[in-house]
């Protein structure tokens, strides 16, 4: 928390939010299992598509940790909607995550970046694994 904003989750600001960001994705495009996947999401080619992406999501960031209102979307939708992430993918996107925050921020705000990760990333395949279980079951039974 800071005097500014009361409800802010822990001490970082928007610049090294957005550095964490464009660094993380030079990364994702060349990680050999989620970069393929990303590219067909995003972009293929590194460039304007990619900076409105890695923008959008320093948003997601700033709002979760710096209670920024500046973020639209649904991060579970967009995710179940792309099709090609499954839940196996998050714990290679927090690994690749967590080395980038120790890379780029201070101990302390790496170390607070990637726990709040790991909670949204537990989430998400938690998310993403009961949709796929109530799709592979089927429609309801009623009787």
């Amino acid at each position: 928390m800071n005097e500014q904003n009361p409800l802010q989750r822990f001490p970082i600001d928007r610049e090294e939010i957005d550095t964490l960001m464009r660094v993380f994705y030079a990364r994702m495009r060349k990680h050999e299992v989620l970069g393929p996947i990303f590219a067909r999401a995003i972009a293929h080619e590194d460039g304007a598509v990619w900076r409105a992406h890695e923008e959008k999501i320093a948003g997601f960031w700033r709002n979760a940790i710096l209670m920024d209102r500046g973020y639209q979307g649904s991060p579970m939708q967009a995710h179940f909607q792309n099709g090609e992430v499954k839940p196996e993918h998050f714990p290679i996107w927090l690994e690749l995550f967590h080395d980038t925050a120790r890379d780029v921020l201070p101990p302390e705000k790496a170390a607070s970046m990637s726990a709040l990760a790991e909670r949204i990333g537990k989430g998400l395949r938690w998310g993403l694994e009961s949709a796929q279980e109530r799709h592979d079951q089927g429609p309801p039974k009623l009787r």
